[in-house]
């Protein structure tokens, strides 16, 4: 029997925070990641297989396939670190091949408590032509447990 997802994050959690190569600041920011894809996958799908969350491009299987899933909150991550290589097309190329993924998933993270404007969301995609490398595209707001797709 699969493990739920509140003693998957437990699990992760206790990895994370066991980890002596991991910075203080680097524990908190895998925590959040792991908190975002168990929140994710237990409001999107919870079929979803976690199989690798080690890279900023985390793995769960569907069915047998294999996908990446990127987390980018807008927030954070136009404010303090745009992390450009992730919408490189050679880089995702590579990613792909290296983790053995068959799609790719962008997934905006916003965290407030009012219901989802994707205005922003659909601004970001465009300007940095996000549909045009990844295979899935969600709004995924997670104070409100609600994801809309938006490709």
């Amino acid at each position: 029997m699969p493990m739920n997802l509140s003693d998957m994050l437990q699990e992760f959690t206790a990895q994370i925070l066991d980890d002596p190569l991991l910075s203080g600041s680097q524990q908190e920011e895998k925590m959040i990641q792991v908190l975002d894809l168990c929140h994710f996958i237990d409001i999107y799908k919870q079929s979803l297989i976690i199989v690798d969350y080690a890279h900023k491009i985390n793995i769960v299987e569907e069915d047998g396939v294999r996908k990446g899933v990127y987390f980018c909150d807008l927030l954070y991550n136009t404010r303090y670190c745009f992390d450009s290589w992730y919408y490189k097309q050679d880089n995702l190329k590579e990613i792909r091949s290296q983790l053995k993924t068959k799609e790719l998933w962008f997934v905006i993270v916003e965290e407030n408590l009012s219901a989802g404007d994707l205005k922003a969301s659909k601004e970001f995609v465009q300007k940095n032509n996000v549909g045009g490398l990844y295979d899935r595209i969600f709004y995924f707001n997670f104070s409100q447990s609600t994801i809309k797709s938006i490709k």
